[in-house]
């Protein structure tokens, strides 16, 4: 049986945000709404450049003027609405129809839950270990413990 460390067991398992219980999620879940925020590029694309590719969207912006970029991001708020909230429903697990519906939640309502998804799951610390990780494995190579480029100023 796998030992929590000391950190996880301090953790929250839950909170409740406007009546919804937000959870701690297992990786597997947690990816399966990765998943879902992978999808949101090409919508976005697909709702603002309908029957586009890529090219020749980006053709398109390139001569864009301030009518067509008002109309475009308009159409990107308008496109991004339904995968962020499907996106929000996967890592909370709150169905995407109560999300859209339930008077309680509204704009400011889906960021208190975002906020409490992120605490619960200790996101706050992830970019942190990440880097202490990096800088284990780099020191184990024998490396230098920064993976980051120092910045030496112009080479010029």
């Amino acid at each position: 049986m796998p030992r929590k460390n000391t950190a996880a067991l301090s953790l929250p398992q839950s909170r409740t945000v406007r009546g919804y219980e937000i959870r701690r999620l297992a990786l597997g879940a947690y990816l399966q709404a990765m998943h879902t925020l992978d999808t949101l590029p090409g919508d976005l694309l697909e709702a603002c450049f309908p029957g586009q590719s890529v090219v020749e969207a980006l053709g398109q912006l390139t001569r864009a003027d301030g009518p067509m970029l008002r109309g475009l991001f308009a159409g990107v708020w308008r496109a991004a609405q339904k995968p962020l909230v499907r996106a929000v429903s996967a890592l909370t697990g709150i169905s995407y129809d109560v999300l859209l519906e339930d008077p309680t939640i509204s704009l400011d309502g889906l960021i208190e839950i975002l906020q409490a998804w992120v605490e619960v799951n200790n996101l706050g610390d992830f970019p942190k270990a990440v880097r202490k990780l990096w800088a284990s494995i780099r020191a184990a190579r024998g490396e230098a413990a920064s993976f980051l480029t120092p910045n030496m100023g112009s080479k010029g």
